[in-house]
């Protein structure tokens, strides 16, 4: 939301979506306290820029009406202030106010430049008109700064045209030719700038991806025709987005995901089976007795099994298969497209490679097994995610009850002994030929 905030402000335009609404609310009230503490800014301008015509007027520096900029100087800073003190009655500031202060600026550069200026200086609105241009893309984005624009040429034309016809001293060409070229750097400006804080908000969401772990987006350095500074910083983010990524979603110890990387990959194929209608099965694995190696052998004999264990899962899995160590000895191993049969027998597998493994403590050779709980889903509605790793744990557990060094299968058809709920059970298809049932 914060970031959503962030991109309104800077003027990043929102598609249309469900969202929508929400992102308007936000835009509102970012706008409020933009207007806020900008009131203050536009008091305090008003009355210098203002006190200073006034003060050259006295002097017989500047020509003009003292009565009309004073006029000016007032009817700005009352409209000003009504906008802002609305806005933060209400918490929110929508697109008509801001427009409306937007406008109210550029009546102010007007009236006052009409009040203390020669008619040979009106030229002078154009250049103070700039101001406003930055100033509105800048907070309020490109479509109030584009009204702007079109709001200072509409006028300004207005006005020579007023003045040439009351028999001023303007000449059309001269002041058609200050038009064009005020029109031509501000569309220029209006444009660039936009572009500018598009790609700074893309560039924002990259990284707050990054801090909720998802590094599958990188900049595209391809869209930007010239290349500037922006450009540098998202080639900064996508050289370090794979070591970013190896940061924050691997686990150190065994190289294998940890859980939020698990959770990220959990969250893409549970969209992904959903999508496609495909199974999706899960398998949770336990190193058993891993404490008497601890107490035993010591921890770093401990962390050295831990690697082997997750350099044997992630060479026994298959290649699209996910595998993640999400706690001490637990580890998981995410299984797309898997069908229960196929879960099954790729638990059976983890279990026997394991068995089958000589883990090293030091000098000596240590035979070591793990307990698995297999699970699978079908559903396309519901939380899969939360369903898949509660089965998977049930699963596991069950297997530890039972003995350990075996392959338990979720199965919502019988009762736990232990508490009522569906059971995990051995996977009636394949019990009675494969069933992993060595106790220790």
């Amino acid at each position: 939301m914060l970031r959503l905030c962030f991109r309104s402000v800077g003027g990043v335009e929102y598609p249309s979506s469900p969202n929508v609404t929400v992102d308007s609310h936000i835009t509102a009230r970012a706008n409020a306290g933009v207007l806020a503490w900008q009131a203050r800014v536009r008091a305090v301008v008003a009355i210098l820029a203002g006190g200073a015509g006034l003060g050259l007027q006295r002097l017989g520096v500047l020509g003009g009406s003292p009565t009309l900029l004073l006029i000016a100087i007032g009817a700005y800073g009352a409209t000003v202030g009504l906008l802002a003190v609305v806005s933060a009655r209400r918490g929110r500031a929508g697109n008509v106010i801001v427009a409306a202060t937007v406008l109210a600026d550029l009546a102010f550069i007007f009236s006052s430049t009409i009040a203390s200026s020669s008619v040979g200086h009106y030229d002078r609105i154009l250049i103070l008109s700039f101001f406003i241009l930055h100033l509105t893309e800048s907070y309020f984005g490109r479509s109030h700064a584009a009204l702007a624009l079109a709001a200072v040429v509409t006028c300004y034309v207005a006005m020579v045209e007023s003045v040439i016809r009351a028999g001023g001293s303007l000449v059309w060409g001269d002041e058609l030719l200050s038009v064009v070229l005020f029109t031509i750097a501000g569309g220029v400006f209006v444009l660039q700038y936009g572009s500018f804080q598009r790609r700074l908000g893309r560039i924002i969401d990259l990284f707050a991806g990054a801090e909720e772990g998802d590094f599958t987006n990188s900049y595209d350095v391809s869209a930007d025709r010239a290349p500037d500074a922006i450009t540098e910083v998202g080639r900064a983010y996508n050289r370090v987005r794979s070591q970013l990524a190896s940061m924050v979603l691997s686990d150190p110890l065994t190289s294998c995901l940890n859980r939020r990387g698990l959770d990220q990959a959990l969250a893409r194929e549970v969209s992904r089976s959903t999508r496609a209608g495909s199974a999706l099965s899960m398998v949770a694995l336990d190193l058993d007795h891993f404490k008497a190696v601890n107490d035993t052998y010591g921890h770093p004999v401990g962390d050295q099994v831990l690697r082997e264990l997750g350099a044997l899962l992630l060479q026994t899995a298959r290649g699209g298969d996910v595998v993640a160590r999400t706690g001490g000895e637990e580890f998981t191993v995410l299984l797309p497209d898997t069908d229960p049969a196929g879960a099954y027998r790729a638990g059976v597998r983890f279990c026997e490679a394991v068995r089958a493994h000589a883990f090293m403590a030091g000098e000596r050779r240590l035979t070591l097994t793990v307990s698995v709980g297999v699970t699978s889903v079908m559903e396309t509605t519901g939380d899969i995610a939360a369903a898949l790793k509660a089965r998977a744990d049930g699963a596991l557990y069950a297997a530890k009850r039972g003995g350990r060094d075996r392959v338990r299968v979720w199965s919502a058809d019988l009762s736990d002994d232990a508490g009522g709920v569906a059971a995990p059970t051995d996977f009636s298809m394949m019990r009675a030929r494969q069933s992993v049932s060595t106790t220790k």
